[in-house]
């Protein structure tokens, strides 16, 4: 498989993920048949955990000439916080001008720290761009993968995998010796990223496809008895046991599709341009779809609502990518580019 073929589908897959969370907060709070549907299915759930395997899959593609960890770090840093930082900006200014409130709240220093370094969620806040709650897992799988490389340097993937499995081990013999809830949902989007790994590694040639196989057969073995005591024995406020574990098991299967065949990957609906573009400004999308459709909605007729707030996205998350993030990213390499020779470059054994 091409480098360029590989990056493509996984562009492909990025833009599903997107498609299915913007599909999710677009319509769980309408009314009527696709509301229903969309409460059933859970499409933005399978979409978060997409994205892990993919992030799980792109990340040792980005170290294969190899791993340099300042670089790294300056690298994944300058991916996620410029875009982010600025999708704050227009939170920031309705607050501290007062408009778009009938009474303007208190600025709340410690709230907005807390956003600013994506704890939040971790001080009881609920973040400011409601989809971030994912990006502090993002950096946990980034800094996991790092440690793994850094430290062991040969058989990463391995130990790695090792290491989130008995994680996901314990957390399931905790929840069922205490009663205690473990949030497995956070445990496995690390573990999906996990698998992502092992899958770049089999399409690299670099794991065997049985080996592969049998890493997702023990990540759907601890899946399901996980999520079954996290979401069936203990009542969650939003998610049921089935709205949980369907949309995993739905975005594993397409995920395992996509990675084992090779002709699925080259098609026309994964590798066309039009779906590499709208899979390469994803993350623009991700971040700025809930607060442009927020808008819309207090605004906008009912019917109107949905085909405004994806047009209005779309045109966002395309200026967004062209001077926000692309730029940040620019200016990480600049950066990384620098400071390189302060660290060695690592060869590492993936496998």
């Amino acid at each position: 498989m091409s480098t360029a073929n590989r990056i493509t589908f996984i562009d492909g897959l990025r833009f599903i993920a997107a498609a299915m969370v913007m599909l999710q907060h677009y319509f769980e709070h309408r009314t009527g048949f696709m509301t229903q549907l969309v409460r059933t299915l859970q499409p933005g759930v399978a979409g978060v955990a997409l994205f892990f395997f993919v992030s799980g899959f792109i990340i040792p593609f980005s170290v294969s000439r190899g791993f340099n960890p300042i670089d790294f770090a300056v690298r994944r840093i300058s991916r996620i916080y410029p875009l982010y930082l600025v999708c704050l900006v227009p939170f920031a200014f309705y607050q501290i001008t007062g408009l778009g409130f009938a009474t303007r709240p208190e600025f709340d220093w410690e709230k907005w720290l807390a956003a600013i370094l994506l704890l939040s969620e971790y001080i009881g806040e609920r973040p400011i761009i409601g989809a971030a709650w994912t990006l502090p897992l993002e950096f946990m799988w980034y800094g996991l993968f790092a440690l793994f490389v850094t430290t062991c340097r040969t058989d990463v993937a391995k130990r790695l995998e090792l290491a989130i499995a008995a994680v996901a081990v314990l957390a399931l013999a905790v929840t069922m010796i205490t009663g205690i809830r473990i949030p497995a949902g956070r445990i496995f989007m690390i573990y999906a990223a996990v698998i992502g790994y092992k899958a770049f590694l089999m399409t690299d040639g670099s794991l065997r496809l049985r080996d592969f196989l049998l890493s997702v057969a023990v990540f759907v073995a601890l899946l399901v008895p996980s999520f079954y005591f996290a979401f069936k024995l203990h009542s969650h406020a939003i998610v049921g046991y089935a709205q949980a574990i369907y949309p995993w098991l739905f975005s594993s299967a397409l995920f395992l599709t996509v990675i084992l065949i090779p002709r699925l990957r080259a098609s026309s609906l994964l590798s066309n341009p039009v779906t590499a573009y709208l899979g390469a400004i994803s993350y623009s999308f991700y971040l700025i779809h809930g607060p442009t459709y927020d808008a819309v909605h207090s605004v906008a007729p009912l019917a109107w609502q949905v085909p405004l707030a994806v047009c209005i996205t779309l045109i966002l998350a395309s200026l967004t990518y062209r001077f926000v993030e692309r730029n940040g990213i620019e200016l990480g390499r600049r950066i990384a580019h620098r400071m390189k020779h302060r660290a060695p470059t690592l060869v590492v054994c993936h496998a």
